[in-house]
This record gives structure tokens, sequence and C-alpha cells, in this order.
């Protein structure tokens, strides 16, 4: 799971990368400022994500879940809170803030996405010796 997310983090940080070039090289900074705003939202939505993979060894399922609600949460108030104070900003251009939030961030959802389904993640199952169903047990209902 860790290889998955730092590969799909490299594949978004290389396609906000040509993403940050083509608007360096238009005419308008605002559409510059707009993909560097826009790669720094996608490194918000996906840095949590690779430090999730780095911490779950040692977290439990519950604190593992609670984790990532958590990230989710914050990674969405973030947006939220930069696109709303950019939003009447001449000097940003919004779509291409969109642009790159749309090449790196799901770019690189769908490369972890694509990675996870194709590993295949060993099941640590624990052997019970008890019996099969609890109606099966003694004293059972």
């Amino acid at each position: 799971m860790q290889r998955a997310t730092l590969i799909a983090l490299v594949v978004g940080v290389v396609l906000d990368a040509i993403v940050i070039a083509i608007a360096a090289s238009r005419p308008e900074p605002a559409a510059l400022w707009g993909a560097l705003i826009g790669f720094g939202l996608t490194l918000v939505m996906v840095l949590p994500t690779v430090g999730i993979t780095f911490l779950g060894a040692r977290l439990t399922p519950i604190s593992m879940a609670a984790t990532v609600l958590g990230s989710w949460a914050v990674k969405m108030f973030i947006v939220i809170l930069v696109l709303i104070g950019v939003r009447d900003l001449e000097s940003v251009s919004m779509p291409w803030i969109g642009l790159a939030l749309l090449v790196g961030a799901v770019s690189a959802v769908i490369v972890e996405a694509v990675l996870l389904a194709r590993a295949r993640q060993p099941l640590d199952v624990v052997p019970h010796d008890g019996p099969e169903d609890p109606q099966d047990a003694p004293g059972g209902s």
C-alpha cells in the first residue's frame, strides 16, 4: 500500500509539473498562479494519504478509520477554504486551479486504486479452535 501511494504521489506531481509548465507558457500570469495553487491543493489531497499508509501499521483499525475520516475532512476543509479565498482574485485563474487539481489529484487516486487492485494483499487469518457456529457451542442459543 505504501508503494502504491508513493507511485500515485509521483504520478500526480509529474502530471501537475506538466500543467504548471503549460500554464507558465501562457501570456497571462493568472494561469501560472492558478496552476501553482492547484498543485498545492493536489499535495493537500495526496500527502495525507501517503502519511497514513506509513502510520497504518501502528494504528488499530478504529484509530485508522478515525485518521482516514479525519484527514479527509481536513483536506476538504482546506480545499474549500482556499477556493473560496481565491475565487474573486483577478491574479488567479480558477480554471487552471481546477485543471491542476483535476490532473494531479484525480490521476493520483486512479493510479493508487489500480495499483491496490492489482496487489495481492495476503489475508492473515488466525485459526479459531472453537465451533464454527455459535449455536453449536455448548450452552449456545
